[in-house]
């Protein structure tokens, strides 16, 4: 009895001990969630002192970005018996304002009835790791605006150089009037040309923040397939098919932004067909989700060119920005869903956009 009370001792000095030398931020608190001791991390961390700690809650430590959802989701876990515990990534602020990124385990300690006894705490600091990601980005970001700039210059100094040449032109009291009709609609299509271009920069360089609102799917694709393929200069001889689910409702997301999605990639559909051909557009919802899905009858998309996709500024046509795709990903994946692609040579490509719906 002797040894195993030793044993005992030992066993809860060894258990202290690294508590409070652990690397990771720890504290615990008593069933009401008051905090009766911190680890010298927490000190290090956040800068209380164990006077400044003890007797307070973690509340102390909350910051902006930890939402009252996020908190009854995480009691939710830990007061569930069969769980008992909650992780997941956190931003708490220390005693200066600083903001302290975690990855966060709360559990709940029960004795053999199953009534709790207190809580512990356990955080490791991604401060460093978030630090080497910003850099990682900023690099990145830095490499991105080299190939925009190249793109940049190409895309607008075409087009700019099409219209001055047709603005001298348009001085001249001797042109025809057959002419001035033809430089005229070059000033239109190259000016039309341009704004696109500047448009898709701004829209890849500035993304807008999503405005939800109830929307039919259903009748947005509609809408824009039905407009890009009533226009013969831009469609030609293609073809559209309409397969839309009429069992699919409305659901929130940002009409606005999905359209351009929609309008990126039937364009890039029609482009591929050539003017010959047949484009599908259908939709169709399975549980939690609705999806589109635009088809082509083209040639299918070669291997050595899928990996690159969405990557912007990646584009085998002679003329555009590259960034339709990325643009229609990014928005995409904002919403929280995804695009898939599946392609096959001389078969053709279908891009599937799938977006979260509130069940009914």
């Amino acid at each position: 009895m002797e040894h195993l009370a030793k044993s005992d001792i030992d066993l809860k000095d060894v258990l202290l001990a690294g508590f409070r030398r652990s690397n990771d931020v720890m504290f615990y608190c008593d069933p009401n969630g008051i905090i009766l001791n911190i680890n010298d991390s927490f000190t290090a961390r956040y800068g209380y002192t164990r006077e400044e700690a003890i007797g307070r809650t973690p509340a102390m430590l909350r910051s902006r970005h930890s939402t009252d959802e996020l908190y009854k989701r995480m009691w939710r876990s830990i007061l569930d018996p069969q769980k008992g515990y909650w992780r997941g990534e956190l931003i708490n602020k220390a005693k200066d304002g600083r903001e302290v990124p975690l990855i966060l385990t709360i559990t709940a300690v029960r004795n053999e009835e199953g009534a709790i006894l207190g809580y512990i705490s356990n955080g490791v600091d991604l401060s460093e790791q978030k630090s080497l990601q910003e850099r990682l980005a900023q690099s990145e970001a830095l490499a991105t605006i080299g190939e925009m700039a190249a793109v940049v210059a190409h895309e607008i100094r075409n087009p700019l150089g099409s219209i001055v040449m047709a603005a001298q032109q348009l001085t001249d009291e001797a042109l025809s009037r057959e002419d001035k009709d033809t430089v005229t609609r070059v000033l239109r299509l190259e000016s039309k040309r341009l704004n696109e271009a500047l448009g898709n920069f701004l829209a890849y360089a500035r993304p807008r923040p999503l405005t939800l609102g109830q929307n039919d799917l259903n009748a947005l694709l509609t809408e824009v397939a039905q407009m890009a393929f009533g226009n013969k200069d831009l469609a030609g001889g293609a073809r559209l098919a309409l397969a839309c689910d009429a069992g699919l409702d409305g659901f929130p997301f940002d009409a606005d932004q999905i359209r351009q999605v929609v309008w990126n990639i039937i364009l890039n559909a029609i482009q591929v067909l050539s003017g010959k051909g047949t484009a599908t557009v259908r939709s169709g919802k399975t549980r939690g989700a609705a999806w589109f899905a635009i088809s082509d009858t083209g040639p299918g998309i070669p291997e050595s060119i899928r990996h690159d996709l969405f990557k912007p500024f990646r584009t085998t046509k002679q003329q555009g920005t590259g960034l339709g795709l990325a643009i229609a990903e990014r928005i995409v994946k904002a919403h929280g869903g995804r695009v898939d692609v599946e392609t096959r040579l001389g078969h053709g490509t279908t891009f599937t956009v799938t977006l979260p719906r509130i069940e009914d």
